[in-house]
């Protein structure tokens, strides 16, 4: 009798710490996870020195809680955890902007937008210009009239007239009226698109326009 009540006591005692290792487990995995919140900052947040040169425009908080509504559907959340800029490498940015499109995440590819890295801008916008989705022109003349400035040095004035091209055919493709820009910088060549990219906008449907 003493033997079974023996044998009775280890197994219980066994199965009692397999549970609670089980719970602790599932507790420090639940704990580690990042929230759509956290996901999003990473991917927004500047890491290092200095500061993006024109300044970047800020997510609204209304547009901050589309993008992590997005970011509750497991694609969209395995993409964002490519975006982190301290953690991740532009491989790794380049491929999440793919993941994004692929998903017709509108709403996080306006995230793209606002990444330290002027190429994650760039496959973003293209992407955005692609999807010709009606829903991304506000915040896409918001970000245009930002970038409407000249940008000094031979690589970044050539990477920031990239920039202004890409806003340009985004725009174009989007909104169907076609604007062209000279091959390098052209800020006043964007203003002028931006006014009639606008005026496009008033006479959409509200859904158009928030």
């Amino acid at each position: 009798m003493r033997n079974i009540q023996h044998v009775i006591w280890v197994v219980a005692g066994f199965v009692a710490l397999t549970i609670g290792a089980s719970a602790r487990d599932a507790e420090n995995h639940s704990a580690a996870k990042p929230s759509p919140g956290d996901l999003l900052k990473a991917a927004t947040t500047r890491f290092g020195p200095g500061e993006n040169y024109p300044v970047l425009p800020s997510l609204s908080t209304e547009l901050r809680g589309r993008i992590c509504n997005e970011i509750t559907r497991p694609e969209i959340r395995e993409a964002f955890e490519l975006l982190d800029i301290q953690h991740k490498r532009n491989v790794d940015w380049f491929e999440a902007v793919e993941r994004l499109e692929r998903e017709q995440a509108v709403w996080s590819l306006h995230a793209c937008l606002v990444h330290q890295s002027e190429d994650v801008q760039i496959e973003a916008l293209r992407a955005l210009g692609r999807l010709k989705n009606k829903d991304a022109v506000p915040f896409l003349l918001i970000y245009g009239d930002y970038m409407a400035v000249d940008e000094g040095g031979s690589e970044n004035a050539t990477i920031h007239g990239i920039i202004h091209e890409s806003i340009a055919n985004a725009l174009s493709s989007i909104t169907g009226i076609d604007v062209e820009l000279k091959r390098r910088q052209d800020p006043e060549g964007l203003k002028r698109g931006l006014r009639l990219w606008a005026k496009w906008l008033v006479k959409q449907p509200p859904s158009a326009q928030q």
